[in-house]
């Protein structure tokens, strides 16, 4: 597995984007024609055992650090391996609309697996499948190749860029309850039978099984972005707003304006839970209407 630094452009007809084999990362993906619908910052920094920040990190095989037993628990690295680790690129399963990454558990040391609440010595392969064309769609499919039942948190932290953050509207969740993640012990909050609208930090954990799609409505750059998710249970909606925003050592000020995260997720009670030789693939695809 190669260690370094590369990022691999697709482009066809379509669409254009962007991968890093460091996370499988998708860093940014245009429709053609139009403007970028994923945001990264304007400085991008890349560094073994640190993030990238902006684009689509890999959230594997922990969301935050953790959760174990109906408790949040404190593993390391932050929001799991997957996004700070090397994936092997299958240029035979790759094409110029199709990009193809591999994660396998022998990539890593026992002391790293036995943070996952299924404890033990897992064994699994994740494959990463990103389809660029008029639609993005990315899918993280996980093997357990183990004896064991494997569970595992897993999310798509997708940053999509927006104009100005407090002029967007969220549509669909209208009738989700949440979980606030800015409040101690994350309290449920009942729907809101309103769009979301942003102003200071939101960090919402919306308990959206049968919510597939929702709308990102963007007056600022007169288009709406249709997020789409399939296998993946909650929803997490994110900014970190001014504060915070201008607080994040990898963003310049004022840059927390310029995205929201509308992220895809199977965490906490809504994990995934797989028999030895199951497999759960979670995905999300982004259009502009």
């Amino acid at each position: 597995m190669s260690s370094a630094f590369t990022i691999r452009d697709i482009v066809n007809d379509d669409s254009s984007a962007s991968i890093s084999d460091y996370g499988a990362h998708v860093v940014s993906w245009s429709p053609a024609g139009q403007r970028p619908v994923i945001w990264h910052p304007r400085a991008i920094h890349l560094a073994e055992g640190t993030a990238i920040r902006g684009g689509v990190p890999i959230i594997f095989p922990w969301f935050n650090t953790g959760w174990s037993h109906g408790r949040a628990a404190d593993k390391k690295p932050k929001h799991g391996f997957g996004r700070v680790s090397f994936w092997r690129f299958d240029d035979g399963a790759s094409n110029d609309h199709h990009a193809r990454y591999v994660l396998d558990s022998a990539d890593f040391d026992a002391a790293a697996l036995a943070q996952l609440e299924s404890g033990g010595a897992p064994r699994f392969r994740a494959f990463y499948d990103v389809e660029v064309g008029p639609a993005l769609t990315m899918s993280l499919t996980v093997v357990n190749d183990g004896d064991e039942p494997m569970i595992y948190e897993a999310a798509l932290h997708t940053y999509i860029r927006v104009g100005d953050v407090e002029r967007i509207a969220i549509t669909g969740f209208e009738s989700s309850d949440y979980l606030d993640n800015t409040q101690a012990d994350t309290p449920r909050h009942k729907a809101t039978g309103e769009p979301i609208t942003f102003s200071g930090m939101t960090d919402r954990t919306y308990l959206a099984d049968g919510v597939d799609t929702v709308r990102v409505s963007d007056p600022v750059l007169g288009r709406t972005i249709v997020v789409s998710k399939q296998g993946a249970p909650q929803s997490v909606v994110w900014n970190p707003g001014e504060q915070a925003g201008d607080a994040i050592g990898d963003m310049q000020a004022g840059e927390w304006r310029g995205f929201v995260c509308v992220e895809s997720v199977a965490r906490f009670d809504r994990s995934v839970v797989l028999s030895p030789g199951e497999t759960h693939t979670l995905s999300q695809t982004l259009r502009v209407a």
